[in-house]
């Protein structure tokens, strides 16, 4: 196979072929004279950004990468990692007659390391090349990981046609060699653990250098990284809060691994099924014009993020953040968290949800040796001076507990905003129907989530309330007695009282516009009128003083013409969002009282039955 070494680990490739390539020198020669410059002094520009790109690597190189990703994980998470190994071995031999591109999720700066790791452990022939960002070609890393088999992209390169021609004939030159490649698809690190929309532009890059190289045989593998608890939290939280992203340097790299002093538990890689080519072309029924190239992209990076999102574990920590997050700031002890475990867990089971070993908590002992190690990383803080032990989020861990929620979020949406569309029908006469109440939920939410299609999304909805509650179609749109609410308000309460801060901060401007310029100010000003929101119990979680989502919803204000339009109805339509956010919240509160009034029950009920999932 081109590229490839039998008894090397890395691909063999000489970038300087791109130089000599006739069509590149023509392309060069052309773009020189459309903008009036000397032949001699663009191709010297030219080799400057070809040396940007080259990666030369080597195996000694590979194996000293190795090494250290192998001397930073081990700090702080388990030797092993846990890998769906059949589907990796799957791979190991489709590569070896098919060009792969290999697309993870970015949770944490040890995501390329544990990606590249689980490849060298598994003997995977040759490594990947994979696309960085210039911001880690600092001094004393960027030299090593560079001769591993790292190429260094530059974060913006928009108006400079040298460096975009450059880069185009060399990624067509590693597509022609049929050089296995990776990247992550979201092109930075999520900093509240939901998969970020896709970047299009390098799927796009190498979707075209297949087709220009007629290679139709291609793999794109989505692969999912996750983590038991991620070191990177205090600055996540930081950034959340509006503070600058640290600048990465080899004092900062240094820094970064000293720290990794605690026990974070697993490492988590999961090889989805993969996408060839061929299954991306438009069959011949399509409508023309349907199925362009940019269509396609948009299809295929969303089916590699979908395909991600279902196959990541969810773990124990994911599963305590989500129930103590649903009592929204009360303490629970073993007990009660066992009890609103239980019934999720019975969720998962009935839809055969991947789950991490650790969820097979079998009795209460071990679920109480699961807590307290969390609170040995402090996301949670435990009160022995009682009864009983009762545990918490930790005061100013709230954004971490959510950012593990969030990582399994998706599995649970349809469900979440189900129990919440049902509370906002309780009204006397309901404002609207169960359906209207859904729908309109998922339009608010729509910049938040990658929604399946509104008919999927509908089912599944009701296929949830018939399951949870039998009888919700006989009281009216109230959720019926019986089952307390299982997670509802606790979801979705981050995200609508974010909505609802600048739906109230739209509305003090009265008529006056938001103009672009001011965007930025109005995301600071949501940041500080929410903390005084807090102070003050106007909103009860502090989940929602989160940068990333104020700008969706300013995403979302834009997109209802709330920032700038006509004057005389500007307002009305701010008032109008408001209402609209404050039926939701009055929707999640009443879930709350519900759900807390379960919580008093539990402490009256026996334990009849202890479950795990199998």
């Amino acid at each position: 196979m081109a590229g490839k070494s039998f008894d090397s680990r890395v691909p063999i490739i000489d970038e300087s072929d791109v130089l000599r390539d006739k069509r590149f020198q023509t392309a060069l020669r052309h773009l020189a004279s459309e903008q009036r410059r000397e032949f001699a002094a663009v191709e010297r520009y030219a080799r400057r950004c070809l040396d940007e790109l080259a990666v030369r690597p080597g195996d000694r190189y590979l194996g000293w990468t190795a090494a250290l990703a192998r001397f930073m994980y081990t700090r702080s998470f388990d030797s092993e990692f846990d890998v769906n190994s059949d589907a990796l071995e799957e791979l190991k031999t489709l590569a070896r007659s098919r060009p792969v591109a290999f697309l993870w999720s970015h949770k944490s700066h040890l995501d390329g390391f544990v990606f590249m790791r689980t490849l060298y452990d598994a003997g995977f022939r040759p490594q990947p090349l994979t696309f960085a960002g210039s911001n880690m070609n600092f001094m004393g890393f960027g030299a090593l990981v560079r001769h591993s088999g790292a190429i260094f992209l530059r974060r913006s390169f928009r108006d400079d046609e040298v460096y975009k021609l450059v880069l185009k004939y060399f990624i067509d030159y590693l597509a022609s060699r049929r050089v296995p490649l990776s990247w992550s698809i979201e092109g930075t690190r999520s900093r509240t653990g939901k998969l970020l929309p896709p970047k299009l532009g390098l799927i796009h890059w190498v979707m075209d250098a297949y087709k220009r190289a007629t290679i139709d045989d291609a793999l794109f593998v989505p692969v999912a990284i996750s983590f038991d608890q991620i070191p990177e939290m205090d600055d996540y939280i930081a950034m959340q809060h509006g503070l600058a992203k640290r600048k990465e340097s080899l004092k900062w790299f240094i820094g970064y691994i000293a720290g990794m002093k605690s026990n974070y538990g697993k490492v988590y890689v999961r090889f989805a099924r993969p996408i060839a080519i061929s299954d991306l072309t438009p069959s011949p029924d399509d409508l023309p014009g349907v199925d362009d190239d940019d269509s396609q992209i948009r299809k295929l990076a969303l089916e590699i993020c979908n395909r991600i999102e279902h196959v990541i574990p969810i773990t124990l920590t994911d599963l305590v953040t989500l129930v103590l997050l649903a009592a929204n700031g009360r303490a629970l002890d073993a007990e009660q968290i066992w009890r609103q475990a239980r019934d999720i867990l019975e969720l998962i089971e009935r839809r055969g949800l991947p789950n991490a070993e650790d969820l097979r908590v079998s009795d209460l002992d071990e679920l109480q040796r699961k807590l307290q190690s969390l609170t040995k990383t402090l996301l949670l803080q435990c009160y022995t001076g009682g009864a009983v032990p009762v545990y918490v989020i930790s005061s100013g861990r709230q954004l971490a507990a959510a950012y593990y929620r969030n990582t399994i979020v998706h599995y649970f949406l349809s469900s979440a905003m189900a129990e919440v569309a049902l509370s906002v029908t309780r009204c006397d006469p309901p404002r609207e129907s169960f359906e209207t109440a859904l729908m309109q939920l998922r339009d608010l939410l729509k910049f938040e989530f990658a929604f399946k299609s509104k008919d999927d999304f509908r089912r599944d909805a009701l296929e949830f309330l018939d399951y949870r509650y039998p009888d919700w179609r006989s009281y009216g749109g109230a959720l019926p007695p019986g089952p307390q609410p299982l997670f509802g308000q606790g979801i979705l309460r981050s995200f609508i009282e974010a909505y609802w801060i600048l739906a109230r901060l739209l509305v003090s401007r009265g008529w006056r516009r938001v103009s672009v310029d001011n965007e930025s100010a109005l995301i600071e000003a949501c940041l500080g009128r929410g903390e005084e929101m807090l102070l003050r119990r106007e909103i009860s979680t502090e989940t929602a003083l989160s940068k990333p989502l104020f700008e969706t919803a300013l995403r979302l204000a834009k997109h209802r013409q709330l920032l700038d339009g006509d004057a005389e109805t500007l307002a009305q339509r701010r008032t109008a969002f408001a209402a609209e956010l404050d039926r939701v919240l009055d929707a999640i509160n009443r879930l709350q009282q519900d759900y807390d009034q379960g919580l008093a029950d539990i402490i009256t009920r026996p334990i009849h039955e202890q479950r795990s999932v199998a």
